[in-house]
């Protein structure tokens, strides 16, 4: 995904992200992100794949309740569809604010 593609989305209306669609969009939460600072031993999730946002969005076992569909090799168009409809926005974040607050259940030991 090119962060840029996302951040510069043209739009008739402004739109205000918080600060876990940010982290969700630039891949600067926890899991891979976290490992490349050497912030975190591992960058898997507890499932055993790679702990990026889309993994976390999609596909973990750990955040099912979150889940938003995502169509294959479109992830930038998918990111930003994501992220003007209201509903999934607020799936996002409440995903985003589950994996900050169980950081240590997300990890793989």
């Amino acid at each position: 995904m090119e962060t840029l593609d996302v951040l510069f989305i043209k739009c008739s209306k402004p739109i205000f992200w918080t600060g876990e669609e940010i982290l969700f969009v630039t891949g600067h939460g926890p899991g891979s992100f976290l490992n490349r600072f050497h912030l975190s031993d591992s960058d898997s999730c507890a499932c055993g794949e790679v702990g990026d946002p889309i993994h976390y969005a999609t596909s973990c076992p750990l955040t099912l309740s979150w889940h938003i569909r995502k169509p294959i090799s479109l992830e930038s168009l998918w990111c930003q569809r994501v992220l003007e409809n209201p509903n999934s926005r607020k799936r996002i974040i409440n995903m985003i604010k589950f994996i900050i607050d169980n950081e240590n259940r997300m990890r793989l030991e």
